[in-house]
């Protein structure tokens, strides 16, 4: 393909918007052209596409980046594919091409692919809409299920070849912290405790500066945004206990303007849902929020961001990358330290076989307030997913939080008689689980 002088390019930043007569500032995403020589990005008017599809439907500036990263590539693709094409010009042949191009060239998995057909295919259906494309593209109707109810969309008519299925699994992510041979065991949410501990207690050791903020996703299900925009007063500790002792409620609010000023792009750093959510009561929460207060912010006493909960070695707040890149770090500390442990092979197959991000916290989170006994809506509330217009205040939520704590019999001794030893993080740190994990 012929390398041409402009291309579609991907571009976040802050810009003005007017709204009833006034001006505000917001984050966004537009698609434009670059000129490569002057090296100038021109604004492109299909840039509403992502403002009508995504900003006005979820407000996140993720779902737009998202699209405009898959659609951004295929334009470019058709440019350097035709010698003079607009966008009006564009036909299924042109996205049939292209994700062809994704099986055999990039060597794209069957969820990528997946995911590309229904950007694409929705950036059709807009062009369509809105009376730009001189041919009317062929749609059919595709089925699939959403939390266990079979939906239908349209999508373009795809027939480009995929590659063999076998050559397209990969890797499933994981949306709980139970490796998969105590996945059916009735006794699994305190396996499940223990997994979370241990992967908590190994953070104490290879990540410090997140340890807390990895604790509150796992037993607060929060988003890795949420944690970031914490700042110092963002926690509230309950019935006069200094360090949460009896139960902590997390303000969780967007201050990206107060924490994130500097960042041209705050995109990774959104707060979703703003709610007050209360943590599960368990007592690693209070001595990690403990050690965080005492030794974490002590040590950054020259912080450029005096309020900032979580900061990076600068002083500065800490941004979802520094803070994706610390906990995939502690991540494969964990897996080799399972690998180099007698009888936790099997764990270390079953994790380092499955893709685990961020967002285990929140899944683990999330099955602990199934394995309660919470319905799908309530854990949806409790998760942030829903309006907490049904829980107005915090008892609302501190009651539900205590309701699923002693529903897991978090608050009986005998199941975590290993927090005295927690000061004492041990270079074996699998040793304080007497090998509850093997198999």
């Amino acid at each position: 393909m012929k390398e041409r002088r402009y291309k579609f390019v991907v571009s976040t930043g802050r810009y003005f918007l007017k709204q009833v007569g006034s001006y505000f500032e917001t984050d966004r995403v537009i698609i434009g052209v670059k000129d490569i020589e002057g090296n100038i990005i021109y604004p492109h008017p299909i840039s509403s596409f992502l403002y009508t599809q995504y900003h006005r439907k979820s407000g996140s500036i993720n779902t737009e980046l998202t699209a405009a990263k898959t659609i951004v590539p295929f334009l470019n693709y058709v440019l350097n594919m035709e010698e003079s094409i607009g966008i009006a010009h564009l036909k299924t042949y042109h996205a049939n091409e292209y994700l062809e191009y994704c099986v055999k060239e990039k060597g794209n998995k069957q969820n990528t692919l997946n995911m590309k057909e229904n950007y694409i295919s929705t950036f059709y259906r807009y062009l369509l809409k809105q009376d730009i494309l001189k041919e009317k593209p062929l749609f059919v109707l595709s089925k699939y299920y959403y939390k266990n109810e079979e939906k239908t969309s349209s999508k373009l008519d795809f027939t480009y070849k995929k590659t063999d299925e076998t050559l397209l699994r990969e890797k499933v992510k994981r949306k709980d912290f139970v490796p998969q041979q105590h996945q059916n065991n009735e006794d699994r949410k305190i396996i499940r405790l223990n997994y979370i501990r241990e992967f908590l207690l190994v953070a104490l050791e290879a990540a410090p500066d997140i340890a807390f903020a990895v604790a509150l996703q796992f037993y607060g299900g929060l988003r890795a945004g949420e944690v970031l925009n914490l700042d110092q007063n963002s926690i509230i500790t309950l019935e006069g206990s200094k360090y949460g002792e009896s139960g902590m409620v997390l303000l969780i609010r967007d201050r990206q303007n107060e924490l994130f000023p500097h960042k041209k792009s705050r995109a990774e750093e959104q707060v979703k849902r703003p709610r007050d959510q209360s943590v599960l009561l368990d007592p690693i929460v209070s001595l990690f929020y403990e050690r965080h207060i005492n030794k974490i912010l002590r040590s950054k006493k020259d912080s450029n961001n005096k309020t900032a909960l979580f900061s990076n070695a600068k002083g500065e707040p800490l941004s979802y990358t520094v803070y994706y890149k610390k906990f995939k770090e502690l991540k494969n500390f964990y897996f080799g330290k399972l690998f180099a442990t007698k009888g936790r092979f099997q764990d270390y197959q079953d994790f380092s076989g499955t893709r685990i991000s961020t967002h285990i916290g929140r899944g683990a989170f999330t099955n602990m307030c199934l394995d309660a006994g919470f319905t799908a809506r309530q854990t949806a509330i409790l998760r942030g997913d829903m309006s907490v217009l049904s829980m107005e205040s915090y008892k609302d939520q501190i009651s539900a939080s205590y309701n699923i704590t002693r529903a897991l019999g978090m608050l009986e001794p005998q199941n975590f008689k290993f927090v005295s030893d927690l000061n004492i993080p041990s270079s074996s740190v699998s040793s304080n689980f007497d090998n509850k994990g093997e198999s």
